[in-house]
C-alpha cells in the first residue's frame, strides 16, 4: 500500500502581513488584528487546499516558551524567546522534509530564507504570490456558495399569493 505524501505549507506570518498593504498598515498600531485576519484567510484556504498549513510568528524579543495552537484547521506556532520564524522554518524543513514522504512549501519573501529552504529541498512561494493565491481561493469559495444558494429553493412549495393567503387564514383558523 502506497503512503500518501504529506503536503505542508509553512508560512512566515509576519512576512506575509508585511506584504499586504492594509495589514501592514494595521500592524503598526497593533499586531493582534492583522494576525487574526491573516489566520482567517489561511484557514479558508486550508478548507479548499490539500495542504497542512503551519503559520509561524516569531517571538524573538518576547520572553516566552514556544507555543503551538490550533486555529480552525491550521497550526499556529509562536517561536520561543530568541528564535526567529526563519530559524524555526529552517529547522522544521531540515527535520521533516523527505523527497518521497513530505513536500514542504514555504511562504516568505525573505531572499536569504528562500535560498536556505530551497537548499534543504523545500519549495518557495513569495508572499505576493501567496496573497494572489488566497484572493483567488476566496473568489472560488464565493462562487461555489453563490451556486449552492441559487439551487436552494426559497420556499418549499412554489405557490401563488392567493393560495398562500388562503393557507395562512386556515393556519390562523380564520375561515
Amino acid at each position: 500500500m502506497k503512503r500518501k505524501k504529506r503536503r505542508i505549507l509553512l508560512v512566515d506570518g509576519y512576512n506575509l502581513i508585511g506584504a499586504h498593504q492594509e495589514l501592514n498598515r494595521e500592524s503598526r498600531i497593533s499586531l493582534e488584528e492583522p494576525r487574526t485576519k491573516l489566520l482567517a484567510a489561511l484557514s479558508e484556504y486550508h478548507a479548499v487546499s490539500k495542504y497542512e498549513i503551519i503559520c509561524v510568528f516569531d517571538a524573538y524579543e518576547v520572553k516566552s516558551q514556544e507555543s503551538i495552537i490550533g486555529f480552525y484547521g491550521i497550526t499556529v506556532v509562536y517561536t520561543k524567546e530568541k528564535e526567529t520564524a526563519d530559524e524555526f522554518i529552517e529547522r522544521f524543513v531540515h527535520d521533516n522534509y523527505h523527497p518521497h514522504l513530505c513536500e514542504i512549501s514555504v511562504v516568505t519573501s525573505d531572499l536569504t530564507e528562500q535560498n536556505s529552504i530551497f537548499a534543504l529541498g523545500a519549495y518557495r512561494i513569495s508572499s505576493r504570490e501567496m496573497w494572489l493565491t488566497l484572493s483567488k481561493a476566496e473568489k472560488n469559495i464565493s462562487r461555489k456558495i453563490e451556486a449552492i444558494n441559487e439551487k436552494v429553493p426559497r420556499q418549499k412549495l412554489n405557490i401563488g399569493e392567493d393560495v398562500h393567503a388562503k393557507l395562512e387564514k386556515w393556519r390562523r383558523r380564520r375561515f
